[in-house]
């Protein structure tokens, strides 16, 4: 981090060209890790460099230690080329996904080594602002019971639903105030650089270079837990919006005069296809004595959409039949995103995603029954097998990306 750190700008005293070749290798270890098992040629053909050029950098990258050669790649003939990385450890990141009921931390490097041993906590995700110094609490909490040295950390990820722009990290929806940036904010507190994101784009992250989007162009991640949100990923890139609030899936009005939503309005998606829908519903129905493995197993006032999908996964008629529903619905709604985005690839992500053998026959009949059989047929309907650090390791992968695109716009 140091050496990178020296490589910002353009100190005081030195000339135009040493500060031209500091941007090329920030430039250099940019493109290393965005390729990842990169080689010469392939750094040549993303950089434009000449090899003379190249070679004499990655041989100064090499010897600081910040670029490691760990394997050979594959050959059409004569000698397997050389591949490069970063060194393990180059940046290390501490990563945090908000959800509405839970905080998960955990500390990640750039080649996605688990540095700090992952730990979740429950907690209620608020729109008061108020609410925000017992986040600051469990973070710090995390730390230090980690034994955490904040000096050694190059900065802090964050995820979480709402709406997040794109450009100040400002979320309009949780911990929200007229003019208070929340990225700013958790920045001062902690002094290190702090980025934020949707945690639906954090998904498609994920799925882009861990999971099932790996060299797909045009796709659609629908992240489902206690919410429902949309990830987008048009021409290989994930399509943020002018602000950053695309994918705001769960708020599309989907009934005339239905429930009232959070967010102020009625019939939105997220109030019929949500884990607070379904928990919503399972209450309603047990508290009239709908019979259910569900009410000797869990108390109702502290029902979860897990409490519901585990039962459901056990053989509980009413739990299958209230998943398969949920299906039915969510089939409609992808049923009309296929229509509008063409995509060749729908993942389903999040809680609901080891529930997805209850689910996809629903979806698919709606998918039928509301696509044109052309878009339909094109399109691969996926489940996410990530591993419960792939969110983790996007979160670090966002912070680096952004730092390395930042330092080089300074620079």
């Amino acid at each position: 981090m140091k050496f990178i750190e020296n490589l910002l700008v353009n100190p005081s005293g030195l000339g135009k060209k040493t500060a031209k070749s500091a941007k090329k290798k920030l430039k250099l270890l940019k493109a290393v890790y965005e390729l990842d098992n990169a080689s010469v040629n392939d750094l040549m053909k993303s950089l434009t460099l000449s090899f003379p050029t190249l070679n004499n950098l990655m041989v100064e990258l090499v010897s600081n230690n910040y670029l490691t050669q760990h394997d050979r790649g594959e050959s059409l003939g004569g000698r397997k080329p050389n591949l490069y990385q970063l060194t393990d450890g180059l940046f290390k990141v501490l990563t945090i996904e908000i959800n509405r009921k839970s905080i998960r931390f955990s500390v990640v490097d750039n080649n996605s080594i688990i540095l700090f041993a992952a730990q979740e906590f429950p907690f209620e995700l608020s729109t008061d602002i108020k609410e925000l110094p017992s986040f600051l609490q469990l973070t710090k909490k995390y730390i230090k019971e980690q034994k955490i040295n904040l000096d050694q950390i190059s900065g802090i990820s964050i995820s979480m639903p709402g709406l997040v722009d794109r450009s100040t990290g400002e979320n309009f929806t949780y911990f929200y105030e007229p003019g208070f940036i929340l990225e700013k904010h958790i920045e001062h507190e902690f002094n290190k650089p702090t980025k934020i994101i949707n945690d639906a784009k954090v998904a498609t992250l994920a799925e882009q270079f861990y999971g099932k989007l790996k060299k797909k162009n045009n796709a659609l991640v629908i992240r489902l837990d206690w919410g429902i949100s949309l990830g987008i990923v048009a021409n290989g890139e994930i399509y943020l919006g002018k602000d950053g609030f695309s994918g705001e899936m769960g708020h599309i009005s989907f009934i005339n005069e239905g429930e009232l939503c959070y967010c102020g309005k009625r019939g939105c998606l997220e109030t019929l296809v949500s884990g607070t829908a379904l928990v919503n519903k399972a209450k309603q129905d047990i508290e009239n004595g709908t019979p259910t493995l569900i009410v000797s197993r869990y108390n109702n006032t502290e029902l979860t959409p897990e409490h519901i999908i585990q039962a459901a996964m056990d053989g509980d008629q009413y739990a299958i039949q209230l998943i398969s529903e949920l299906g039915g619905k969510l089939g409609r709604a992808i049923s009309l995103l296929m229509q509008l985005f063409n995509p060749e690839t729908i993942v389903l992500s999040g809680s609901f995603a080891r529930s997805s053998m209850l689910m996809i026959t629903p979806i698919q009949q709606q998918i039928q029954t509301y696509s044109m059989s052309k878009i339909a047929t094109g399109c691969s309907l996926q489940v996410s097998n990530l591993c419960e650090n792939g969110q983790a390791f996007a979160l670090a992968r966002h912070f680096i990306n952004t730092y390395f695109e930042d330092r080089i716009e300074k620079n």
